[in-house]
């Protein structure tokens, strides 16, 4: 009885060798996964950091050239610079708010799961804000072509040049930061989603010879 009872565990042994073996892989590949998902999360934190603070600049710029051009130009120009400065006011308040957001955002407090559902709502986000930007264009075109009918000509004129500005330069952003977050995805991401997914399970052992 011993004897067989030695060959058996004997027997065992290749097998216990395997199954150990592939639960390494399992954890190393986790271990992978999970530096991948850090790599991205540090990339689009980076990413949502920078991107805010041109936006930032971007309405820093327009407030103080459109306050200087609203009191010093005439005419179309005046009402050009006006409503640059007024609506980057509401730009600027969107960068500080994106940037401190982004600043203190803790990453390792998510789920892997709750990660990938945050980055779809801002990539669904951004798409939202691009179709935003052409009614943006648009409406300077509607203001413009109304302005040749108008006894205030020359503030639809400017507004009208104002809205093509800002949405031109908003649709640019909003569709460079959306593809800038989409090739992040490409590399730390969509390749490991499976693992992603899976992580947290974890492989039990319990054997008795």
């Amino acid at each position: 009885m011993k004897n067989l009872t030695l060959k058996i565990s004997y027997n065992l042994y290749p097998l216990i060798i395997l199954f150990l073996f592939l639960a390494s892989e399992s954890v190393f590949s986790q271990n992978d996964s999970t530096l991948h998902l850090q790599n991205f999360q540090m990339e689009r934190k980076d990413i949502n950091e920078t991107a805010m603070l041109v936006l930032g600049g971007w309405a820093v710029g327009n407030i103080l050239v459109g306050t200087y051009g609203n009191f010093k130009a005439t005419g179309e120009t005046k009402y050009f610079h006006q409503f640059n400065a007024m609506w980057n006011v509401v730009n600027l308040g969107i960068a500080a708010f994106g940037y401190f957001t982004a600043v203190n955002s803790e990453p390792s407090q998510m789920t892997n799961l709750e990660i990938i559902k945050d980055f779809n709502s801002l990539q669904n986000f951004l798409l939202l804000n691009a179709g935003l930007d052409v009614a943006y264009i648009a409406t300077g075109l509607y203001l413009k072509e109304k302005s040749k009918n108008s006894s205030s000509a020359e503030r639809l004129r400017g507004y009208g040049n104002s809205l093509l500005l800002q949405g031109g330069f908003l649709l640019l952003f909003d569709v460079t930061l959306f593809f800038i977050h989409q090739n992040n995805a490409n590399i730390n991401l969509y390749p490991h989603l499976e693992s992603f997914l899976a992580s947290g399970v974890g492989v039990g052992v319990n054997l008795k010879l």
